[in-house]
């Protein structure tokens, strides 16, 4: 029989299997819904983990006992204790194949650099940093306290600058009046009123506003812009200094909507506050989906050795397959 491995990376809106063969060829991909336990909690993330599954399998045209391992990436998995939610129903999932949990910027990490070490920048809907040098691995808190919060940051503190503006204590510019408008308000009053009788709530999806707003000279918006880039470089600094990289260039991956959105000032910012704290730095923006990168992480653990021939087989294969 056909044996495989299954790299699963599950975000907050959408989770993604890719299942390889030992060469490292893609045979299957599937994809659904969130896969994260903290916001739909863990017996919806098991039905949609079993589905995916499913789902992936028959495509590859495998059984489960024809995986020999997997890596399951996933959104939430933030401290130890988070792990023992997972292992039972996980070890039944495909036993008796080994399972690896693991944070899902792990995936990042591995797809961006398929030895495993560097440091990885999540800046999407929330923020996450990690990084390894082989030996240890580190991550943050990813609770947007003393940390990157990727868009629900930017969101914030867009929301902070209009008060201030209404409060006079800022200059009012193109972001106070154009933010409650894309909220449905003609006033930033009504729009405050709404905001803490609970009536409404602004997401992440207000983020691209904000960078547009950014792009086009907005001095609020670019002011929030630069806050939140730099942070996510102070972050990688964080993260990088405690590893013991032997003077070696560290690979920085960046990952995530923020990273990935085109906006210039963002961009620029992190790069060159990356490059100041960590001068060793070699800065690249993730071209592949994170999926990948669990399946390269669990080939690491699977094989003594990793040839490199399988880590191109997949990185070829990723080029190659649409998610």
């Amino acid at each position: 029989m056909l044996k495989a491995i299954l790299g699963i990376d599950g975000g907050g809106t959408k989770t993604h299997a890719v299942i390889a063969d030992l060469d490292g060829n893609i045979l299957a991909s599937a994809a659904n819904g969130a896969a994260n336990w903290e916001r739909i909690g863990i017996t919806s993330v098991q039905k949609s983990l079993n589905e995916l599954i499913a789902s992936v399998l028959a495509s590859a045209h495998v059984g489960h006992e024809d995986i020999v391992a997997s890596t399951f990436a996933l959104a939430g998995l933030d401290w130890p204790e988070d792990k023992v939610l997972f292992e039972p129903f996980l070890e039944n999932l495909l036993s008796p194949g080994k399972t690896h949990l693991v944070n899902d910027s792990i995936a990042a990490l591995f797809a961006g650099a398929p030895d495993g070490v560097g440091c990885v920048s999540i800046a999407g809907t929330g923020g996450k940093t990690a990084g390894s040098d082989g030996k240890a691995t580190l991550q943050t808190m990813g609770m947007e306290l003393g940390e990157g919060g990727g868009a629900g940051q930017l969101v914030n503190l867009a929301l902070d600058s209009i008060a201030k503006s209404h409060h006079g204590t800022a200059e009012i510019t193109q972001l106070y009046l154009e933010l409650p408008k894309a909220a449905g308000f003609n006033h930033p009053e009504e729009f405050f009123t709404a905001i803490a009788r609970t009536r409404v709530r602004l997401d992440e999806s207000y983020a691209p506003l904000i960078f547009d707003l950014a792009n086009s000279g907005d001095s609020s918006a670019v002011d929030i812009v630069t806050t939140v880039a730099k942070q996510h470089a102070h972050d990688v600094f964080g993260i990088s200094s405690q590893l013991n990289f032997h003077g070696k260039t560290i690979k920085v991956v960046r990952a995530g909507g923020l990273h990935t959105a085109g906006c210039t000032i963002f961009d620029a910012i992190f790069h060159s506050e990356v490059i100041r704290l960590v001068d060793s730095a070699q800065v690249s923006v993730l071209e592949i989906a994170p999926v990948f990168g669990a399946v390269i992480h669990c080939a690491h653990k699977y094989f003594p050795t990793l040839a490199p021939e399988f880590i191109e087989n997949v990185l070829n294969g990723a080029r190659e397959v649409e998610l």
